[in-house]
């Protein structure tokens, strides 16, 4: 073995220079085949045709209500009544649930005896210095009273609030979308919740880059596409644009809002994601291109366009107009009978 490992090595090193010629001329002829296939490769054309044109801007969003509450007890307590459960319809000042209002009833019960109290003093008062020339001090004392009297009056207006706060009501016709228990006779904490959301008022919000707020306007058409239901579209327009930014992470944006009025809210959950696609503007019959086929350079605008009917390709200079996801309007320096070199 050894004896052959050392008769090729010798021979290596003997015939190094014709080796190394050889391999000059493999790579020599390897780079000929390669610049021989590119020339090779063939171009791709298409003419430029007359078809309508849509410019639009997609933006990001999710559905959201406009009337939509959550409703809390000022303090907790103990649920002794459900009027609705989650998923059920709801009218207009339905009631949803009371908590336990013994132990506030019964304060105010104190509070209307305290209330009486001050009241029968007072008027006793009264009927001592009716008819009669009253000192100052006499003054000062029946303002006093009068004073004691109305802080009882508004104890007992207080005491009231607070019993009427035990029982939540719908503030608009719905649908009880979330609530914390199913069922009565469980204490509910302050942070626990109601939510109500009208149907009839559904809408989907997105946030629009400051650098684009110009290109919209309220009633521009636009078209709702949820990731739930891809290719689905839903027809709406553009019906509020903030006044104030916000910031996220892409930088200033603000808030735009479309109507979802006639959505079904059984179908169209609240916080589901999707596109608006916003409609700019719109040409009809116009010479466009696939806008992949321009190029851009100092201001301008060019194409490559098939050279003396051969598979060659020539620069040129055109002026663009409307421009949609995948095509280009072509204003000027194109016909129908040029053809455009697609990209490779």
């Amino acid at each position: 073995m050894k004896k052959i490992t050392d008769g090729i090595l010798a021979f290596i090193k003997n015939r190094y220079k014709l080796l190394l010629v050889i391999l000059g001329v493999f790579f020599i002829g390897f780079m000929i085949l390669q610049n021989k296939a590119k020339k090779q490769i063939k171009l791709t054309f298409v003419s430029p045709t007359r078809e309508d044109i849509v410019s639009s801007i997609t933006i990001s969003g999710r559905i959201d209500a406009k009337e939509k509450a959550r409703l809390r007890f000022i303090t907790g307590g103990k649920l002794v009544y459900l009027g609705a459960k989650e998923g059920d319809a709801v009218k207009k000042w339905q009631s949803i649930a009371t908590i336990d209002r013994s132990a506030l009833q019964k304060q105010m019960d104190q509070t209307m005896n305290a209330y009486m109290q001050e009241r029968n003093s007072f008027e006793n008062t009264q009927d001592n210095v009716r008819n009669r020339d009253l000192s100052t001090k006499e003054v000062r004392a029946l303002a006093d009273e009068q004073y004691d009297l109305n802080n009882k009056v508004l104890s007992v207006e207080i005491q009231d609030i607070a019993i009427s706060n035990t029982t939540l009501r719908s503030p608009f016709e719905g649908v009880l979308t979330s609530a914390p228990i199913a069922v009565p006779g469980t204490t509910l904490l302050a942070s626990d919740y109601f939510e109500v959301v009208n149907p009839k008022s559904l809408i989907f919000h997105a946030n629009i880059d400051e650098i684009d707020l110009h290109k919209i306007a309220k009633g521009q058409s636009a078209e709702i596409i949820l990731d739930a239901y891809d290719g689905e579209k839903i027809a709406t327009q553009v019906s509020y644009i903030s006044y104030t930014s916000s910031e996220s992470t892409s930088g200033t944006v603000f808030l735009i809002e479309f109507p979802l009025n006639d959505q079904n809210i059984e179908k169209y959950r609240l916080g589901m994601n999707g596109d608006a696609v916003i409609k700019l503007a719109e040409k009809k019959d116009v010479l466009v291109i696939p806008i992949g086929a321009i190029s851009e350079r100092d201001g301008k605008t060019f194409v490559n366009l098939k050279a003396n009917n051969k598979e060659q390709k020539v620069e040129k200079e055109i002026k663009v107009g409307l421009e949609s996801e995948d095509k280009i309007e072509v204003i000027d320096g194109l016909t129908e009978n040029d053809q455009v070199v697609l990209p490779e």
